[in-house]
């Protein structure tokens, strides 16, 4: 491990890899650093939806660059990160007939193909669905899932080719702070000398801030996902994505006949104090309820099988949006923290984004300034019609 560097990124997430390579590739001399080894927190345990679909048009502009990223990244970036183009369906009733019909608009207006449908189109592109209460849905033909891990080993490589240094088993204990700005970092291994040190650190994060007096108001929390066995005679077993307003479900094929369910409602309470140390696994009460409610809509998994489940931390913020700033108070430290499970999407163009921040040189067209930290001091929350803040 070096002893220097231009820029110190903490993390080994999808953030962080994702930094470490847009930063190599403009020559800056980056070391990445990972407690444990890539991908080992959210990004590891990511049902890896890829969508453009937010109620935000910031988000939805990071998302629709992102998936250019995701649609050829072996020639953007290099390597493989497991994207299957399979398209992201969502359905709602009368409720959110308007919030519909005014997102779609807006999506549409900035270049993402999103088309609305009718009861009857949904079924005829999803016949294995039960639609009886459906009003309204969504199909954005482009979506698809990807890996995470491989997506995060991807990064890295590409970060090493480029002269970066990404370096696992190593944790970030303390930021060194000299005359009121970042100069370095204290590790397990010595310490770093840097001016600028970007925290990607995922519910590790808030915590090292807090440290140098920098408050970052996002919450880990716990949030499970069940995989179910599909019959053998499912109709269509890499189905789309689907977001369901009415059941509060969203679910993701995989391959081997697999259907990922986890639930869009906006549940903080199981609060999760120490991220190393929390249960990992899925409540029976929580495959159940998935259970219930994935059958309404997709009645053929009454004769599939639970398989797995598991359970993974989102970050939450007040807003449910992510924190992506340079932090004028403390000069020398950024952060993209608080993605509130559902940052994975995005994550190419979040590492742009944090890559100018960390140099000033900005070549990511998007203006990230509503994501600010200072926002939540200053009343500004970025709200939604939506009900479901995840994918809102």
């Amino acid at each position: 491990m070096g002893t220097t560097a231009d820029v110190v990124v903490i993390g080994g997430g999808i953030m962080g890899t994702a930094t470490a390579y847009h930063l190599a590739k403009r020559g800056v001399d980056v070391t990445l650093l990972e407690k444990t080894h890539l991908a080992a927190g959210s990004t590891g345990l990511t049902c890896g939806v890829i969508r453009q679909h937010y109620s935000i048009e910031t988000l939805a502009r990071m998302a629709f660059r992102a998936l250019k990223v995701w649609e050829n990244f072996d020639e953007v970036v290099g390597g493989e990160a497991g994207f299957m183009k399979l398209g992201i369906l969502w359905v709602a009733g009368p409720e959110h007939e308007d919030e519909f019909v005014a997102n779609t608009k807006m999506l549409r207006s900035i270049g993402i193909d999103a088309s609305l449908l009718d009861p009857e189109d949904v079924k005829e592109l999803a016949p294995y669905l039960e639609t009886d209460d459906v009003r309204i849905g969504i199909i954005e033909p482009d979506g698809g899932v990807a890996d995470g891990p491989m997506a995060c080993s991807a990064f890295a490589v590409r970060t090493r080719e480029l002269g970066g240094k990404v370096i696992q088993g190593v944790e970030v204990t303390g930021i060194r702070i000299k005359n009121g700005r970042v100069v370095g970092v204290d590790t397990t291994d010595g310490g770093i000398d840097t001016p600028v040190v970007v925290n990607t650190a995922g519910p590790w994060g808030p915590k090292l801030v807090k440290r140098v007096g920098i408050d970052i108001p996002a919450e880990p929390s716990r949030h499970q996902v069940v995989s179910f066995k599909q019959p053998n005679d499912f109709e269509q077993p890499l189905h789309p994505s689907m977001a369901d307003f009415i059941n509060g479900f969203y679910t993701r094929s995989d391959t081997g006949g697999l259907s990922n369910v986890g639930s869009l409602e906006d549940d903080t309470s199981d609060v999760v104090r120490d991220p190393d140390n929390y249960n990992s696994k899925a409540d029976h009460s929580f495959v159940e309820d998935m259970a219930e409610r994935s059958v309404r809509r997709l009645p053929g998994l009454n004769r599939g099988e639970y398989k797995s489940g598991w359970a993974g931390i989102y970050t939450v913020t007040p807003d449910w949006r992510p924190v992506i700033d340079k932090i004028e108070q403390l000069p020398g430290l950024v952060v993209g923290l608080g993605f509130s499970g559902s940052g994975f999407k995005m994550g190419p163009v979040v590492g742009e984004m944090l890559a100018d921040l960390a140099t000033g040189d900005n070549q990511c067209p998007i203006d990230s300034s509503i994501l600010r930290l200072d926002r939540f001091a200053a009343g500004e929350e970025i709200g939604s019609d939506y009900e479901y803040n995840i994918v809102s």
